[in-house]
């Protein structure tokens, strides 16, 4: 890509984003984002206490806030430890892991329909076939987030473990406490492509639409996880929020930090539409 096409190619993409009010659409995002965040977090110490490891969510909040800002996560704890859904077990539990369930997966719902408006399509798939790809999406998510905290948080708690039993090279012991950080990013960016593959309504060109995706999940990955850091950084530097919104100021933060997301992995979205039709109208021009 060359200068001018590079120069043609952000004025498309700024024009894109103010044209699709992507500003207004991730704030309904960040919105939808905040009510089903609690949701998501218990229905993770729901299955962990099913697995009898309830506390293996804190591990998970302890890492999420060694890049989000740390009042939002410290907010997210204290709902989770007033709340006693599944306390009770039976019936009770059912009907709070369904509702859970159901809240939690609007997550993935909205952020389908903020891509839809990057790609310029309309939803053509049933609302059965969005809600199950929603809850499979969930699921898969939770899972990458879960084998990814692993890895930063118990990766020296295993490796001290293996070294009771095998004397490993000081090379090898280097190299995995050095590598798990990168191995997270991965994992980070190997979330964000699938959901940039599923969540679309695209149906057709599955390989253009595979090569149209690197650009923009590379994108959020890196200024999400930059985003958050300096996010981060300011709040414990400076701290203006509680000074501004008093007792509410963690709750101002975990909005703001969501709608930064919500607009960064749109513009990710769009990133990955101006590929896309490019590679389609290079398609069409070589038939």
């Amino acid at each position: 890509m060359n200068r001018e096409t590079f120069k043609i190619y952000i004025l498309t993409l700024i024009r894109r984003i103010i044209a699709d009010d992507f500003p207004g659409m991730a704030a309904e995002m960040a919105y939808m984002f905040v009510i089903g965040i609690f949701p998501l977090m218990l229905l993770l110490m729901s299955v962990f206490a099913w697995l009898g490891k309830k506390t293996l969510l804190f591990p998970v909040l302890n890492f999420l806030s060694s890049v989000a800002p740390s009042e939002a996560i410290n907010l997210l704890k204290k709902v989770l430890s007033e709340v006693m859904i599944f306390e009770h077990g039976g019936l009770i539990a059912i009907i709070g892991f369904s509702i859970v369930l159901g809240l939690s997966s609007n997550i993935f719902a909205v952020i389908m329909k903020g891509l839809n408006r990057a790609y310029g399509l309309q939803e053509t798939r049933s609302f059965i076939h969005t809600r199950i790809l929603s809850i499979i999406m969930l699921f898969i998510n939770a899972f990458l987030l879960f084998v990814c905290t692993n890895l930063i948080v118990f990766g020296k708690v295993i490796l001290e473990f293996v070294l009771t039993y095998v004397a490993l090279p000081p090379e090898v012991i280097h190299w995995f406490l050095v590598t798990r950080w990168p191995v997270s990013f991965i994992a980070l960016y190997l979330m964000t492509f699938i959901n940039y593959y599923f969540l679309p309504c695209i149906t057709k060109h599955n390989k253009y639409r595979r090569k149209s995706i690197l650009a923009g999940t590379l994108f959020f990955s890196v200024f999400w996880l930059l985003g958050s850091w300096l996010f981060s950084m300011y709040l414990d530097n400076l701290n203006t929020y509680n000074r501004v919104y008093g007792t509410i100021g963690a709750f101002a933060i975990l909005m703001v930090w969501l709608y930064y997301t919500s607009i960064v992995l749109l513009i990710g979205g769009e990133m990955n539409s101006q590929v896309y039709k490019q590679l389609l109208v290079k398609r069409s021009s070589s038939h």
